[in-house]
């Protein structure tokens, strides 16, 4: 392949007008409305591929000449060795330069939101008002809250207004839990004083207390728990069925009788 290149050095020449020719076979409009699409193809054809011979050829010419050169002249190749090192370096350090100067960036923004921080809770005055006619502050965030960029007034306003809008729904919410524990209470109170369902509880004068309805009586039952073994109602003298279980006999016979002989 080197055999081609001649003592003149017009590789590099050929190269070009390889080139040059494969542009001119598509950018050339005065015989491409006579010649046909084939013809056309085949002379493209022609000419890439005696431009990539002739790319071969000059890539092969360039490194028998570095391979030359590395074998009489070594000192040369360590030379341009060491100088693509040291560009390499220098851009290595400017890129450490550029970080350090964002790290120092990074820490005064930093020092800037400590000290917001730990300035006092009204803050400075907006931004539009002057300094003695400040206008109304935000309450100071809640403790515990991590510390708040410096940020535009409105914004921050619109943060604080968000976080009372929630402290807000937080205490409603503590409120109707706490509500409802106390209806709870009173309830489980109340049960406790009634008695058992179904049977008046006597008062300290030996009279009749009030009465306990059917669904107070249930929820009573499963409330205190089974007082027998499971699965066997109680009973009375003579077998007669008492508490709610009497009761519901009671109303399932009564169920399609006149209204006289309930």
């Amino acid at each position: 392949m080197a055999a081609t290149t001649n003592g003149n050095g017009n590789l590099v020449d050929e190269f070009e007008e390889a080139f040059q020719s494969c542009l001119t076979v598509l950018t050339k409009e005065e015989a491409l409305p006579t010649m046909e699409k084939d013809e056309i193809r085949v002379e493209v054809d022609h000419t890439i591929l005696r431009f990539i011979d002739l790319a071969r050829q000059m890539e092969a010419f360039f490194l028998q000449k570095r391979f030359l050169l590395s074998a009489l002249k070594p000192e040369l190749v360590v030379k341009e060795d060491t100088y693509e090192l040291r560009l390499e370096l220098v851009r290595k350090e400017e890129l450490i330069k550029r970080h350090y100067e964002k790290i120092a960036v990074w820490q005064n923004l930093l020092a800037d939101l400590q000290g917001w921080a730990k300035s006092p809770a009204q803050g400075p005055a907006p931004s539009g008002l002057p300094n003695g006619n400040a206008g109304p502050q935000p309450p100071a965030p809640p403790t515990g809250a991590p510390p708040q960029p410096n940020l535009p007034s409105n914004i921050q306003q619109q943060l604080q207004q968000q976080q009372l809008q929630q402290q807000q729904i937080q205490q409603q919410q503590m409120q109707q839990m706490q509500q409802q524990q106390m209806q709870q209470q009173i309830q489980q109170q109340q049960m406790q004083q009634q008695g058992p369902p179904g049977i008046s509880v006597a008062s300290g004068s030996g009279g009749p207390g009030p009465m306990v309805s059917p669904q107070q009586a249930m929820f009573m039952q499963q409330s205190a728990g089974p007082r027998g073994p499971p699965g066997f109602p109680t009973q009375g003298p003579g077998g007669v069925l008492q508490g709610p279980l009497a009761f519901l006999e009671k109303t399932t016979s009564n169920i399609g009788m006149p209204e006289g002989r309930r």
